[in-house]
């Protein structure tokens, strides 16, 4: 009996051509012309799918430093020309100097390194800022223990401190493999310099853009427009579904062929599960044909197939429970205002909040917060999250959202149908 109500419910959908228009052509449309009209802007074309933010907070200077350079210098017993030609030398090649100016301000690491300077008075704000992914503390001395044991093999190895955001492992990934590459730049010129090789040379040439390249094929890709409006407009429509099936049971009220399958020996309880069912099997079929359009159409490249049907399904469970909590209220209150209220007002907001139409996050940072915890917005970061390169594991927080969200959907669903039949 369930499979006949669940096949009734399909085939009413399949012949009414609103749900049709409603639920594939305009997604469809719409992807296709949001994808062609905001390519230039939104896909990269061979620059960086990520950039890194790396803050530098010097606790010196090489201004400041100097006066302790010069007198160590002087009881090393160097003094007049010679001292002022080893400082000349000493400042050009800072490692710090080169790390800033050389190394990350190249055209190659410009696309995978932003870099801010900071003084220390800020470092705690900066902690807890998600908009910077490594923070790197150059110490008091740095630039004096450097040449002590670079040129004189005396006094403590230079050190300093990384900070990297746990965020986000690609763009913390790139920061530490930079510095990392730096530090063993200017630990191979403390042996190097004293047969004719400087430290800008040895600093500057360890750096390997390819490394990042690399990391970033490896990692996270870039997110173009047609991936992006496929997923927005995918989420969006689906949210379409549950005032469809509400629509057509309230019409079955209305033609009493609710009281009929009653009579039948059909309990309520089976017609409602019978549209979560259906809810969920719609959805399921209109995200696959979205995905299929975009893979076979737009040419996108879906990764991470496992996890994407992991989410795919607990989205279309979220919405098949969403589908039965609108008929339920529909039943209740015995007219339409619900699902015309959902439809004009609710998915409007959650499409907004969600970033279907633009990333929300990109104006405002709480807004974005709030969006990630409406289903739709839940799904949309979690398969763009896919999309980039990460792992199943980043997922998990977005799939908790749903399956809270089909909780509390399927629980006001038995609160609330009514007890006394439904009348029309």
């Amino acid at each position: 009996m369930l499979f006949n109500l669940i096949s009734k419910q399909l085939k009413v959908i399949v012949r009414n051509k609103q749900p049709f228009i409603i639920l594939l052509a305009m997604p469809i449309i719409l992807i296709t012309i949001l994808s062609s009209a905001l390519a230039g802007i939104m896909d990269t074309d061979g620059s960086s799918a990520i950039q890194a933010h790396l803050v530098i907070i010097d606790e010196t200077s090489w201004e400041k430093e100097q006066a302790s350079i010069t007198a160590f210098l002087k009881e090393s017993g160097l003094e007049g020309s010679t001292l002022n030609t080893l400082l000349q030398t000493f400042e050009e090649n800072d490692p710090t100097n080169v790390l800033q100016n050389s190394i990350l301000l190249s055209k190659e690491m410009e696309k995978y390194v932003k870099t801010t300077n900071e003084d220390i008075s800020n470092l705690e704000d900066l902690r807890k800022s998600n908009n910077v992914d490594g923070i790197l503390v150059i110490p008091d001395n740095f630039r004096l223990d450097y040449i002590k044991q670079s040129y004189f093999d005396q006094g403590n190895k230079p050190s300093f401190e990384l900070l990297l955001n746990q965020e986000n492992e690609i763009r913390s990934s790139i920061i530490a493999s930079i510095l990392e590459e730096w530090k063993k730049g200017y630990s191979q010129s403390m042996a190097l310099n004293k047969v004719g090789i400087t430290p800008n040379e040895v600093i500057g040439q360890t750096i390997a853009v390819q490394k990042l390249e690399h990391l970033m094929n490896e990692g996270e890709r870039t997110i173009p427009s047609s991936v992006y409006y496929s997923v927005g407009m995918l989420v969006m429509f689906a949210l379409y579904i549950p005032s469809f099936l509400a629509g057509f049971a309230l019409q079955e009220v209305y033609w009493k062929v609710y009281d009929r399958i009653l009579l039948a020996g059909v309990s309520s309880t089976y017609y409602t599960l019978s549209i979560f069912i259906t809810g969920a099997i719609v959805a399921l079929l209109q995200q696959a044909i979205i995905l299929l359009y975009g893979s076979l159409v737009l040419g996108i490249d879906w990764i991470g197939i496992q996890a994407m049907i992991v989410i795919v399904v607990s989205f279309s469970l979220f919405i098949g429970g969403l589908s039965a909590l609108l008929t339920v209220l529909q039943f209740k209150t015995g007219t339409e205002g619900i699902a015309n209220v959902f439809n004009g007002l609710v998915i409007t907001i959650f499409s907004f909040l969600g970033g279907s139409f633009f990333k929300i996050s990109d104006v405002s940072e709480t807004l974005g917060d709030i969006g990630g915890y409406t289903p739709n917005g839940a799904t949309m970061k979690a398969i763009l999250s896919i999309q980039t390169g990460d792992s199943v594991g980043v997922i998990w927080p977005q799939m908790y959202v749903l399956y809270i969200g089909l909780l509390i959907c399927v629980s006001l669903s038995i609160i609330v149908f009514p007890k006394r039949g439904v009348t029309s």
